[in-house]
């Protein structure tokens, strides 16, 4: 153990004493004798129920006294993990809290230490006035500085100090111990506390016969009866198979292959006939309407020298009428 290792712990058992109540001071002793204990462990040692002394060991771990750490474990006899608290002393970070404290305490008492207004630094024994040197500079003689109201000798008056500076001077006192270790810590250097150095260094517990518990391990310990077993009902989750391939840089057999890769897979998941074709015959394609076509004519099958008309049909109710080339009809008189 390093000369800076002992001086923290020192410390920290003397601020504790110094700031703390007994059950913390008690509490902070277990753990610097026995290095990390449980928090049944430390209870036992206590005298305490567990929630009594998680509600303790709060308070220091917001003072940052100590550590906490939780991890998994399995009891002997039983499959189901559970969480276990340990409780240790990480030194580097309680040593910073306290310099924080100090320095803070300290800036706090010069803000209430206000500057000490011009005293009056004499005083006459007779008629009990009190003056300042500058008031009475011009009203000396030869035994000393005469006063101003009855002209006796002045006395010089002893200096007193504000309240501001005497609760400053009395934390300064109060506070010299913490100070010249801080100082003598930081000569050397901490060294790093974790949970993992602090449980392998741990002193174990003896327990009475009557207090005996059950052994418990890690869950990384427990060669796997700790890991959580898979939900019913989502075992056939996630793909069966898982297909690798490595390229050698041929672009071309590349694009083949997914190219074959695709249509395999459009074939395998295409639609049966029986969907994508409908029961339902098609209608078949009907034919262009005929187109009848004849001419308007006289009675007696001639045209009578005139121009007849042509009609035209195209369907069944459409009619077209054409005309020959001219558009008037010319008739003879009748004789």
């Amino acid at each position: 153990m390093s000369d800076s290792h002992s001086l923290a712990q020192i410390l920290i058992r003397s601020v504790i004493r110094a700031f703390h109540t007994t059950q913390e001071v008690l509490a902070i002793e277990a753990l610097v004798q026995h290095s990390c204990l449980r928090d049944d462990e430390l209870a036992y040692l206590m005298k305490m129920n567990t929630k009594d002394l998680h509600r303790l060991c709060a308070s220091l771990r917001d003072a940052r006294f100590l550590t906490v750490h939780t991890r998994p474990e399995v009891i002997e006899g039983k499959t189901r993990p559970v969480n276990r608290t340990y409780y240790y002393i990480d030194y580097q970070q309680t040593v910073d809290a306290i310099k924080w404290r100090v320095y803070k305490t300290d800036k706090d008492m010069q803000g209430i230490a206000k500057p000490q207004d011009e005293s009056k630094e004499y005083s006459c024994p007779r008629c009990k006035s009190q003056w300042t040197q500058l008031e009475v500079l011009d009203s000396v003689s030869i035994e000393g500085f005469l006063c101003l109201r009855c002209e006796a000798v002045l006395e010089r008056s002893q200096e007193q100090e504000q309240p501001g500076h005497q609760q400053l001077s009395r934390m300064n006192n109060q506070f010299k111990f913490m100070t010249d270790m801080l100082q003598q810590i930081d000569k050397g250097l901490v060294p790093e506390c974790s949970f993992d150095k602090a449980i392998a260094v741990a002193r174990p517990i003896v327990r009475e016969a009557m207090h005996e518990v059950l052994a418990s391990v890690p869950v990384e310990d427990a060669g796997g009866m700790g890991k959580p077993s898979a939900v019913k009902g989502l075992a056939n989750m996630g793909p069966k198979t898982m297909q690798v391939t490595i390229s050698d840089g041929n672009e071309e057999a590349e694009l083949i292959e997914s190219r074959k890769r695709k249509e395999r897979f459009l074939r395998e998941n295409a639609l049966p006939s029986w969907i994508t074709d409908s029961s339902v015959p098609a209608p078949a394609a009907t034919a262009a309407p005929p187109v009848v076509s004849f001419e308007m004519r006289d009675a007696d099958g001639g045209d009578g020298g005139r121009a007849g008309k042509r009609v035209k049909v195209e369907g069944e109710m459409s009619f077209k009428m054409e005309e020959d080339e001219e558009d008037d009809l010319e008739f003879e008189d009748v004789v």
